[in-house]
């Protein structure tokens, strides 16, 4: 059975794939900004706090990074 990529299936593959990554990286920006505003608590002394923080920033920065690429 030969392989077939993803790509020769739908031509869109690559642009989604594309996206995700750029997607990605914009998530980790906004996240570094957010931090530098709102820094977590430490997570050596409250690990729920600081999981709760960045649950909370990685939200935040998903929801931007959606209306900026999704939405416009």
């Amino acid at each position: 059975v030969a392989e077939v990529s993803l790509a020769k299936i739908n031509p869109v593959f690559p642009h989604l794939y594309e996206v995700q990554g750029i997607a990605e990286k914009r998530v980790e920006v906004i996240i570094e900004g957010l931090l530098e505003k709102s820094p977590a608590p430490d997570k050596e002394t409250d690990a729920m706090a600081w999981a709760g923080h960045m649950n909370l920033l990685k939200a935040m920065a998903e929801e931007v990074v959606v209306r900026e690429l999704i939405y416009t």
